[in-house]
């Protein structure tokens, strides 16, 4: 889902004079010797660096907030050479915290030059092209280790466009989708009109946070997708773009090229959605997702994936339940 071939199509069809996204495929950092992406493998004993061996100190710097604590982390895999030289290392750990009282497993990741002088944690920036390489990095051992797509993801970490709910106790809802194929036209549209009738019945649905995602085949939807995520931004309606487009597809009046090159509001939202919508099919490429839509439930670390409801009724109780 690599968003420099869609930002390329935009400005060739539509012939925008538009700031875009200029970002790098991710084989590009984390190409290994054979040229192929880096394979994840358990280090020996000697290629663990000595402050990751110990137990006392891993603690101290993964346990850092006072509310949380890290029991038995240890090294579970390395990745050679992934960026500017430095190898990755993995390491696994149970938090115990408020959202986790009884405990969860959780992965942190740490970074070493080849002679293990020095150890690095946090973000690694491409100021260039401005992108946090080190956070594409996890997404893509996330990816790597996770049992499915599904969990690979971070909704909690993307961009939304929200359709609030009346049921404010309640979690939100996450639905991830791409407007592109017709499926997720209409899996959008039903998605918008059942929470629209149980607010206009007072049933009261939870909040739902929609998540756009483009694997790039499709410009003109990742155009409607992009410019919905900058008009919200700027005054409230990106559902109702959304909307719009799931409807009318390319017959969708403002993203005529002739609206399009006189229009520099539209232009604006479109340069200022793109970045989100590159953030977001930049981590739906990295967990290798194959299926859409995805739904998941909760917020912050206690975000789950479930099942798509296959019935009327039973979206209604996903959307009502506390």
């Amino acid at each position: 889902m690599r968003f420099n071939k869609l930002a390329s199509l935009l400005v060739a069809s539509l012939s925008l004079s538009v700031a875009v996204a200029q970002t790098t495929p991710l084989s590009d950092y984390f190409k290994g010797s054979n040229g192929k992406p880096p394979k994840l493998q358990a280090p020996a004993a000697e290629e663990i660096p000595q402050w990751l061996k110990d137990s006392r100190k891993l603690n101290d710097m993964l346990g850092s907030d006072a509310k949380a604590r890290i029991e038995n982390p240890k090294v579970v895999h390395k990745v050679s050479k992934v960026f500017a030289g430095l190898d990755a290392f993995v390491v696994e750990g149970t938090e115990f915290s408020d959202d986790h009282p009884d405990g969860k497993q959780q992965l942190y990741f740490f970074y070493s030059d080849a002679a293990q002088e020095y150890l690095f944690v946090g973000m690694a920036i491409d100021m260039k092209r401005g992108r946090d390489v080190s956070m594409d990095l996890e997404r893509y051992l996330r990816g790597q280790l996770a049992e499915s797509p599904a969990k690979a993801l971070r909704p909690e970490e993307m961009h939304s466009i929200d359709m609030p709910g009346g049921k404010t106790n309640a979690p939100p809802l996450t639905f991830v989708v791409d407007l592109g194929p017709q499926a997720g036209r209409d899996s959008f549209l039903n998605v918008v009109q059942m929470h629209r009738s149980l607010m206009a019945s007072g049933d009261n649905p939870r909040t739902v946070k929609f998540i756009m995602v483009t694997n790039a085949k499709n410009e003109l939807s990742g155009a409607a997708m992009a410019i919905a995520y900058g008009s919200h931004a700027a005054s409230g309606d990106g559902i109702a773009r959304l909307v719009e487009f799931a409807r009318a597809g390319e017959k969708t009046a403002w993203l005529q090229p002739r609206k399009l090159g006189n229009d520099a509001g539209t232009k604006q939202m479109l340069g200022t959605g793109i970045f989100k919508l590159d953030t977001n099919s930049t981590q739906a490429l990295l967990a290798k997702l194959d299926t859409l839509p995805l739904i998941y439930i909760g917020s912050g670390g206690k975000t789950s994936n479930v099942p798509m409801p296959l019935s009327a009724p039973e979206w209604k109780k996903l959307l009502t339940s506390k």
